[in-house]
């Protein structure tokens, strides 16, 4: 497949391409179809929202030893073995009959996505395009931003057709004829060095006292902060209705969330390379605790929630790339690939939990007590931003190029 531009724009395409049908089809779909599918399994909502859970979890584990295949094989391999394992799993859902088989599907989601969702997708960018990867990566995220906006309702469309065990079909079908094969051809074939009979002999160098505070740092800021960005993205709506807004207004306010992310996204993109990961994680650090703020001490009036919409959005979407940009600050595009698959363990175990601590807090507890465990979770994170920042060098905690 030949396409007229570089190689950097043609796989920020295919990516954006190929993400955006993996997350709709691996993990945005039960949005749409968990009702009939609840009905259809006879099991109850909270037990068909498990399965986004277990997928979540499953990935967590599987995150560091893809690590050793991207050293291998390359990323581009492993997306496309990735968006293989895909299809068993979305058709083993299209046919479950209980909670045995749904449970199956949704673990080799986990396995599937490990290998073929965002953290591979950003591992070959900085294969790819080296010290250039930051402005790739921020690139293919904007797309990103429009990833819930372009498979809901092409899942509901899909689901009013053929009910949704054809939409697992639909989306397998996907996997298979457009991801698979945009993965193995279209993307750049990137040389994978053999290692030597020497270094295969070799015992590697255990990371010093700094690399391990980094990495720990790393993964309290993203970790602290995606529990606080996925709890309540996923619970927001239930959020502003235990303040007593009319439904229809919580559903809109909850909508607009993305819109602000994306923006956020587009503005940083924008900016190039006048800063980094790291000055774009610090400024979201210290806008989340401050949206928090305000909407507990406007107890959910209009004004409140406005506020709060603005700021959160603009955190939310600007650490969604710091995420995958903050290791680029401290390691090279080399070594993005192991630390980014160890960093997968801990955010994606944060990301599985949020979503129920938050339901079960917001439901037992009431608002408050949500609103007052996100702003501990906030302090922590712009607690280890401000550390990383201090160990950082001057010229990269600035966000200048270097």
């Amino acid at each position: 497949m030949a396409f007229p531009c570089s190689p950097i724009t043609r796989s920020v395409v295919i990516l954006s391409i190929t993400q955006i049908i993996g997350w709709g089809a691996l993990f945005m779909a039960i949005s749409v179809t968990g009702e009939a599918v609840a009905a259809d399994l006879r099991l109850s909502r909270a037990t068909v929202f498990l399965g986004p859970t277990l997928m979540l979890v499953v990935m967590a584990v599987c995150s560091p030893p893809v690590a050793g295949f991207y050293r291998r094989y390359g990323a581009r391999l492993v997306l496309a073995a990735g968006s293989l394992l895909a299809v068993p799993g979305l058709l083993m859902l299209s046919v479950a009959g209980g909670p045995v088989g749904y449970f199956i599907a949704w673990a080799i989601f986990g396995i599937a996505g490990a290998a073929c969702l965002t953290t591979s997708a950003h591992v070959f960018l900085a294969e790819l395009a080296g010290e250039g990867a930051r402005r790739a990566i921020s690139a293919q995220m904007l797309f990103m931003a429009l990833a819930p906006s372009l498979s809901w309702p092409a899942t509901g469309l899909l689901e009013a057709e053929f009910g949704w065990r054809g939409v697992s079909v639909v989306y397998g079908g996907l996997m298979l004829v457009v991801c698979l094969p945009l993965h193995l051809f279209a993307l750049p074939k990137m040389p994978v060095a053999a290692p030597s009979r020497e270094r295969r002999g070799a015992v590697s160098p255990k990371p010093g006292r700094r690399h391990r505070r980094i990495v720990a740092l790393i993964t309290a800021a993203i970790a602290l902060n995606g529990f606080i960005t996925w709890g309540f993205q996923l619970v927001v709506i239930d959020l502003f209705r235990s303040f007593d807004v009319a439904d229809y207004l919580a559903v809109g306010f909850g909508s607009a969330i993305g819109v602000v992310q994306m923006s956020a996204r587009l503005f940083d993109f924008l900016g190039g390379n006048r800063w980094n990961g790291l000055a774009t994680g610090l400024v979201a650090a210290l806008i989340m605790p401050v949206c928090l703020v305000v909407l507990s001490v406007g107890g959910g009036t209009e004004w409140s929630i406005l506020m709060f919409l603005l700021l959160y959005g603009l955190s939310s979407g600007a650490m969604s790339v710091s995420r995958a940009t903050l290791p680029l600050v401290f390691f090279t595009p080399a070594e993005y690939a192991g630390v980014a698959a160890r960093l997968g363990l801990p955010l994606n175990l944060a990301f599985a939990a949020a979503p129920p601590f938050f339901t079960y807090v917001l439901g037992t507890y009431g608002n408050g007590a949500a609103l007052a465990i996100a702003f501990v979770s906030s302090l922590g994170t712009l607690l280890s931003m401000l550390t990383l920042q201090r160990l950082a060098k001057p010229q990269e905690a600035s966000g200048l190029p270097v």
